[in-house]
C-alpha cells in the first residue's frame, strides 16, 4: 500500500524537497512494461516506445554560470566539520549501482538505518517521505509515538496519520542520506520495514533499472561551487522548503489561536488539527531546519546561500 500526502501535505510541506535532488541536471520519467517506473539523466536510456509519454521532472539550473562566478562567502559560525554529522560523500562523477529485488510491480532495496540497523525497503517514487513501520522505530530507538507530531496521509483505505520523525542516517549501497525527513506508519504493507521515498531518493540523481533489477545512485552535485559536498540549487531548496514550512504552519496556528482568516487555501483544507498538533510540526521543521543550519555552517556554506523563516 503506498502512502501519499494529503493535498496540504504535498503543496505546502513537500513541494520544495520534490526537486531537491536532481534540479540541476535533465531528468527523465517513463513507465516500463509491467508497471515499474524508471529514471534517468540521459534521453538515450529511455526505450523508443517509451519516449513519447516520457516526462521531463527537472531542467538544468539556468543560473549555472553565474553561480560558479560567485565569491567563496563562507559565512557560518566556524563550527569544526567532525561536530555535526555528514554523509560520507559520493565524487560527483561516481554512480553507486544497489541491487533490487522483486515485490509484485515494485522493487526492495537493502538499506542501514541509523548506521547499525539493517532493513528492507520498498522503493516508492509516489511517497514524499520515507515512511518506516512502527517495529523498525522501535529498533531504531523512537518511542512515545503519541508524543510525536503528526500529520494526515491518504492511502488506499482512505485518510490516517503518521507521525513525524528524523531519521539521523540511512544508507542504500555506498550512498547515504543524513538528517532525512520521515514518518512512521502501520499501513505502509507487509513483507518490508519502510517505504524508500522522495525525501532519501532526491538526495540523488537515480534511475530505476527494472530489466537489470538495480538502481542507480549519482550525486546530486552541479558543476559551480559546492559546500558539503552540496551545490547552491541543494542548500537553497532545503532551507527554503524548512522555513516555508515553519512560515505556513506557524500562520494555521496563529489562526487556530486568535480565529483569524487564515488566506492559504491549502492549509485550509487540514481538518483535524489542533493548535497543539500544529505547534509540535513546527517544532519538527524548526529541528530539521537547525540540523541542517549545524552542517551548513560547518561546511562553510555561504550565507546567501541560505533562507530563513
Amino acid at each position: 500500500m503506498t502512502l501519499k500526502p494529503v493535498s496540504m501535505l504535498t503543496v505546502m510541506a513537500l513541494s520544495a524537497i520534490t526537486i531537491a535532488g536532481p534540479a540541476r541536471a535533465q531528468i527523465y520519467k517513463w513507465n516500463e512494461e509491467g508497471g515499474s517506473v524508471s529514471f534517468s539523466d540521459d534521453a538515450r536510456n529511455i526505450p523508443v516506445k517509451s519516449r513519447k509519454d516520457a516526462q521531463i521532472i527537472a531542467t538544468p539550473d539556468q543560473n549555472k554560470k553565474s553561480e560558479e562566478a560567485e565569491p567563496q562567502d563562507k559565512g557560518g559560525s566556524g563550527l569544526a566539520p567532525q561536530a555535526v554529522a555528514q554523509p560520507a560523500g559520493m565524487r560527483s562523477d561516481k554512480v553507486i549501482n544497489v541491487p533490487l529485488k522483486s515485490h509484485g510491480f515494485s522493487y526492495l532495496v537493502d538499506t542501514e538505518v541509523n548506521r547499525g540497523t539493517r532493513a528492507s525497503f520498498l522503493v516508492d517514487t509516489g511517497a514524499s517521505f520515507v515512511i518506516i513501520s512502527p517495529e523498525l522505530a522501535k529498533k531504531i530507538g523512537v518511542s512515545n509515538m503519541d508524543n510525536l507530531p503528526k500529520m494526515p496521509v491518504t492511502t488506499a483505505g482512505g485518510v490516517s496519520w503518521i507521525y513525524l520523525i528524523e531519521i539521523e542516517s540511512l544508507k542504500v549501497g555506498e550512498a547515504e542520506a543524513v538528517h532525512v525527513e520521515a514518518g512512521v506508519s502501520s499501513s505502509i504493507g507487509e513483507g518490508f520495514d519502510g517505504l524508500l521515498g522522495m525525501s532519501f531518493l532526491n538526495e540523488f540523481i537515480h534511475q530505476i533499472d527494472g530489466p537489470g533489477s538495480k538502481m542507480l545512485l549519482k550525486s546530486a552535485r552541479g558543476a559551480g561551487q559546492s559546500f558539503g559536498g552540496h551545490d547552491k540549487g541543494w542548500w537553497r531548496t532545503k532551507y527554503t522548503h524548512y522555513s516555508e514550512s515553519i512560515r505556513r504552519f506557524t500562520a494555521y496556528r496563529e489562526s487556530l489561536v486568535t480565529g483569524a482568516p487564515l488566506d492559504d487555501p491549502e492549509i485550509k483544507k487540514v481538518k483535524g488539527f489542533t493548535e497543539k498538533d500544529v505547534k509540535k510540526i513546527i517544532d519538527y521543521y524548526t529541528g530539521l531546519l537547525n540540523s541542517l543550519d549545524r552542517r551548513a555552517s560547518a561546511a562553510g556554506v555561504p550565507s546567501d546561500w541560505r533562507v530563513y523563516p
